[in-house]
């Protein structure tokens, strides 16, 4: 029996034999598949970059050069 889970960024192997934690690899999958997880990625994404682009954020990556 094979199980497969589609995991972005994860460098663990998803397509093994048995997985040692089915409900965990479960739930994971059914959460990512919520419209809140597809559009939290894009966000996250934007917040990320916003955050990257303050003032205080240039002043501090200058700083540690």
């Amino acid at each position: 029996m094979s199980s497969l889970s589609l995991h972005r960024g994860d460098q663990d192997i998803h397509g093994d034999g048995l997985s040692l934690h089915p409900v965990r690899d479960f739930i994971a999958d059914w959460l990512e598949a919520t419209p809140a997880a597809i559009v939290m990625r894009p966000v996250g994404i934007f917040l990320a970059d916003w955050v990257q682009a303050t003032p205080m954020a240039i002043l501090f990556r200058s700083l540690q050069r």
